[in-house]
């Protein structure tokens, strides 16, 4: 279960180009087999998000939301 603040990283094999150089956080509990995530980019004002499917993810630690 992917929960709220967790640390994911995107398997290879759903991978963009750069996507293993961000790190990627949950932005929601997992929900239904999907959960939305976010780059995290300090130099954006807005983040990137995408809705994907858990299996497209590997957990991480989780981290203080």
């Amino acid at each position: 279960m992917i929960i709220k603040g967790q640390q994911v990283h995107v398997r290879p094999e759903w991978q963009d180009a750069g996507d293993d150089e961000f790190t990627w956080i949950a932005l929601e509990d997992e929900d239904g087999g999907r959960v939305k995530i976010a780059a995290l980019m300090p130099e954006f004002t807005i983040l990137p998000r995408s809705v994907v499917e858990t299996g497209m993810l590997v957990e991480g630690e989780a981290t203080q939301s």
